[in-house]
């Protein structure tokens, strides 16, 4: 099942809401359940290394800024979605790279293709809501060991936003940061790329455009993935205590698995649940909310903070934070609304924190 939610897509890939939000006509019934076992995608756990073999050569890149309150705002920078797109053709032209490549919705106007890509190359306004609460509780996850997971990561904005806060600022307290995605394409052509460019911008060292050119159109900034550089990421991560995973596939038993280093699922380890989660934009989908929860339930810590960004309801799909918290409540768990947005007659959005005591 194919499906484009209706937003108008900028230039750089950010969305945002038009005068209502509905879904285009005539979307195909699903003909296979999303949490059936045919449809499952492996879960696999990534290094960083491994992703890090992957990366191109160079990338395009553009800042995201986020206003944070009338005053201040948050510029994170992230890889240009033409970027991502010549990257793929690149590779189509020369199997040898990558023959198993079939990641053919990035070149269409799909914003979701079921059991087969889940919109992570674009970036979504409910992940810029979820940026500006952390930065609002900054002082949660500045001054104290953690170990955090963002669900469903796509561009990983709140990592990044994290990463490249937690880099400025000398630190002694260690940090495990794990991204989960459905397709391993969107972690190694978005997801790493932008946590090297949130490293970049915490260390002023990307590249700045010149002021004088005042006439023409202006060059998209690039960067050279060196060696050099990776070695220098490598070593700030080092030197921060703080280190990264990877996570591809289904939310599943085996992903909860594989998070607590092997255990039978439904066994989980103390040591390694984690005290943050993060999720933007993951319960559009009701056939996915179990499972969405599951997750929750199997890896947020006990004394942990899960932080859920999304629209109060997907209309044409049918999700929505009533169906979330409905399932919360009845695991006795706790649910506060942090922060509400609504741009003129759009659907609301929230952002919203999950507790087990």
């Amino acid at each position: 099942m194919s499906f484009k939610f209706n937003f108008d897509i900028d230039a750089d890939g950010e969305d945002v809401e038009t005068d209502g939000v509905e879904t285009t006509p005539g979307v195909p019934v699903e003909q296979t359940p999303s949490n059936s076992s045919t449809s499952r995608v492996s879960a696999q756990l990534h290094s960083l290394d491994e992703l890090i073999s992957k990366l191109p050569p160079h990338i395009a890149f553009s800042p995201l800024v986020i206003p944070s309150t009338s005053t201040k705002s948050i510029t994170i920078p992230r890889r240009e979605l033409f970027d991502v797109k010549m990257q793929l053709m690149t590779e189509d032209n020369n199997p040898s790279t990558n023959p198993n490549q079939s990641f053919s919705a990035a070149f269409t106007d799909e914003d979701i293709r079921t059991n087969t890509y889940e919109g992570g190359l674009k970036s979504w306004e409910c992940s810029s809501d979820l940026v500006k609460q952390l930065a609002t509780d900054s002082e949660a996850w500045t001054n104290s060991p953690h170990r955090i997971l963002e669900l469903g990561c796509g561009t990983a904005l709140p990592s990044c936003y994290i990463l490249q806060t937690l880099l400025a600022t000398p630190s002694d307290h260690p940090v495990h940061l794990t991204l989960a995605d459905y397709n391993i394409d969107v972690l190694r052509l978005v997801t790493l790329p932008n946590l090297i460019l949130a490293y970049l911008h915490a260390t002023n060292g990307l590249p700045t455009t010149d002021p004088s050119v005042t006439e023409g159109p202006e060059e998209t900034p690039e960067i050279e993935l060196t060696p050099t550089l990776i070695s220098d990421f490598l070593s700030a991560l080092q030197s921060h205590k703080i280190t990264i995973s990877f996570l591809s596939g289904s939310w599943s038993p085996a992903m909860i698995s594989l998070i607590h280093g092997g255990l039978d699922y439904p066994s989980t380890a103390d040591e390694t649940t984690y005290s943050l989660l993060l999720a933007s934009e993951t319960i559009y989908s009701p056939s996915s909310i179990p499972d969405f929860v599951d997750m929750i339930e199997h890896t947020l810590a006990n004394t942990g903070k899960g932080y859920i960004a999304a629209k109060d309801i997907y209309f044409g799909v049918g999700g929505s934070v009533k169906d979330f918290v409905d399932i919360v409540e009845k695991k006795s768990w706790k649910w506060e609304i942090l922060r509400e947005e609504k741009r003129g007659v759009g659907v609301s959005r929230v952002v919203g924190v999950v507790s087990k005591s």
